[in-house]
């Protein structure tokens, strides 16, 4: 059991082991954020104490779904309040149907002495994931460097981003939906968002060990390939067990026409990052960043408060192919659909995105 204290270190940490050595002004942003930090492998190596036996018997017992799992969920999340007693139980339910989803589509572990078990195995907390200290340069919409730090009011967070502003970079302070820690943070929200981020962040951990997962940090193309592939997949899974379990938000009426056009966020942003690009392209960084500070306050004459839009929220953002701060241009989201397309099944998908982690391996790929 020795072994499993040390599994989140390496599941955390192998990102930062294995990418290039960080230059002297991230290690700086690194020192500001110090006094912020959340300390992850605390937290992991309790979490992961408490939920040992678990994590045993993803290895070795029994992660057969049960009859009771399906009422265990719709108990939990039908309740108002829902009963804190139950997580326990729903964190269980969610890694046996998460885990049986991936291996019903084809999946199976990498470890020779398990082959018919994931790996890692599917772990879960259901709890508020921490801010992240995000890090783009002023000149590009892409992260160059994250730190995770603890919650914070927004009179601290605007002073910790004036101290990383202060190195000639952009930084935001920003809440997450999930974390691929070991076991995995996932907000505890609406049961078909539960399901998607646990999904999601389950394919982080399992990338972590095949190339796109190793290159996260290498690069802002490998970065987006391995969101939006685990954003994608994270739907996909998330999705078919939601409506399987009777689990998917109920629909609601249309709201009857106006005369007035229904203000379309996602075009809104999509439209501001690519002026904001052209800006950058064109050398233009303060008439960028003026541009994006006018773009937020006309976003609060239509009720859509952003706190601070600059060039790290569009690389955090961004990274998300098919989100609304994504490129329209960007060619990810296409590719990894007609990839998706082309396999007979999920796992064979996932077999063959892992060994991605550029646009031009990724367009190799759907050839026929």
């Amino acid at each position: 059991m020795s072994v499993l204290r040390w599994l989140p270190s390496l599941v955390l940490l192998l990102p930062w082991l294995l990418a290039p050595v960080a230059p002297s002004n991230a290690i700086r942003v690194r020192d500001l954020a110090g006094p912020y930090a959340f300390r992850l492998l605390d937290w992991e190596t309790v979490r992961l104490g408490e939920r040992a036996d678990r994590v045993w018997a993803g290895l070795f017992g029994t992660t057969s779904v049960r009859p009771s799992d399906a009422d265990t969920l719709k108990a939990y999340f039908q309740a108002t309040p829902r009963p804190r007693e139950l997580r326990p139980q729903v964190e269980v339910a969610l890694e046996r149907l998460i885990g049986q989803a991936y291996q019903a589509g084809g999946l199976s572990g990498f470890v020779p002495l398990l082959p018919d078990r994931l790996f890692p195995p599917v772990l879960v907390a259901l709890t508020p994931p921490p801010n992240v200290l995000v890090i783009a340069p002023r000149t590009e919409l892409r992260v160059i460097g994250s730190s995770v730090v603890q919650a914070m009011d927004v009179p601290t967070q605007e002073r910790l981003e004036a101290s990383a502003d202060s190195t000639n970079v952009s930084s935001l302070v920003a809440p997450i939906g999930g974390l691929a820690t070991y076991p995995s943070m996932v907000l505890d929200e609406a049961p078909d968002r539960v399901l998607a981020a646990a999904a999601h962040e389950w394919l982080h951990q399992y990338l972590i060990f095949y190339p796109l997962g190793r290159g996260y940090w290498n690069t802002q193309e490998t970065r987006e390939i391995n969101e939006t592939t685990a954003d994608m997949i994270g739907q996909e899974v998330g999705g078919q067990l939601a409506t399987s379990l009777g689990l998917t938000p109920k629909t609601t009426p249309p709201a009857p026409r106006s005369a007035q056009p229904a203000f379309d966020f996602r075009a809104f942003m999509r439209a501001t990052r690519v002026q904001t690009e052209q800006f950058l392209k064109d050398g233009q960084v303060v008439a960028a960043e003026g541009y994006m500070q006018a773009r937020r306050d006309e976003l609060q004459q239509h009720g859509i408060q952003i706190r601070k839009l600059n060039q790290a929220y569009f690389a955090l953002n961004g990274s998300y192919g098919e989100g609304f701060a994504a490129s329209p241009s960007n060619p990810i989201p296409r590719l990894l659909r007609t990839l998706r397309a082309q396999s007979p099944s999920l796992g064979d998908f996932i077999v063959r995105v892992r060994d991605v982690t550029t646009i031009a391996e990724l367009r190799a790929a759907t050839q026929p």
